[in-house]
């Protein structure tokens, strides 16, 4: 496993800022949250693409993911206004290229949230068709798009690995592989061995604390939830994705290193991660 850092934790610090604190943690590896002001598909997405790559060959560091933010702006794929929803697979399409143009063959989505005047089966089979096109695509580039779980507070569609499990089956592509969320595992009563055990394979994984019933996700230790039991179960698996620190909220924003570095000093003191 290998230790990535977030710039969603640095939102309102330059992206190189976050680079560099990265750097002097001795991390080799992000995932790359593409949203304001850091990198938005639909502003400047060709010189800001160049500029990220730019910075990262400077540092030599490597994205082991690439993820749109999608849960905050005006894009849902599982939206029952078609025109909506079409618009939300070509941004994801878009992001693909994106991720593609920064040497990263991972791409991170969700089932996107239904909408509460239709029935969660109507919401389910358009997030379906969506995932299912975008998934096209991605199998014609060689990308694997990572389906996260969300939590019971962002969606009413894919929450857990049963979730995870079905979408998969139905879509039906070689490129759409499980990911772990540990806050959404915790929250649905799940460990990591239920993934292990239903789906075929983990490709990416995000390790944070959590208050044990609400979506906060908070640096190592600032929680409840028994984060080095999860990792022990990963390593007997034999996992050898990456593990992104998913740090956020008001709490660390003025200040994100110290929880970063905090966090990546408890991972270390157990000897089961590489940077």
């Amino acid at each position: 496993m290998k230790i990535a850092g977030m710039n969603i934790t640095y939102r309102h610090f330059p992206f190189e800022y976050f680079l560099d604190q990265v750097a002097e943690l001795g991390l080799e590896h992000i995932e790359l949250w593409a949203g304001e002001p850091h990198l938005y598909v639909y502003r400047n997405v060709l010189g800001n693409l160049r500029h990220i790559r730019r910075q990262l060959k400077s540092r030599d560091m490597k994205v082991v993911c690439y993820t749109p933010e999608q849960c905050v702006y005006p894009f849902n794929i599982a939206a029952s206004d078609s025109r909506l929803r079409q618009k939300s697979i070509d941004y994801f399409i878009d992001n693909l290229y994106a991720a593609l143009e920064l040497e990263t063959d991972m791409m991170l989505v969700t089932s996107g949230i239904g909408d509460f005047a239709v029935s969660p089966l109507e919401s389910w089979k358009y997030a379906g068709d969506s995932i299912y096109q975008i998934s096209r695509v991605a199998e014609e580039e060689g990308v694997t798009l990572a389906l996260e779980p969300l939590t019971r507070f962002e969606s009413n569609l894919i929450t857990d690995a049963k979730g995870i499990k079905r979408m998969l089956e139905e879509v039906r592509s070689p490129s759409l592989k499980g990911m772990i969320d540990t806050v959404a595992m915790q929250l649905a009563g799940e460990t990591p061995e239920d993934y292990f055990s239903l789906l075929p394979e983990i490709v990416h994984f995000h390790l944070i604390d959590g208050d044990g019933s609400s979506d906060a996700h908070l640096a190592l230790d600032d929680g409840v939830l028994n984060w080095r039991e999860y990792l022990t179960g990963l390593q007997s698996h034999n996992y050898e994705g990456a593990c992104t620190l998913e740090i956020m909220g008001s709490n660390y924003y003025q200040n994100p290193q110290e929880a970063l570095r905090a966090s990546v000093r408890k991972i270390r003191g157990m000897e089961v991660l590489s940077p």
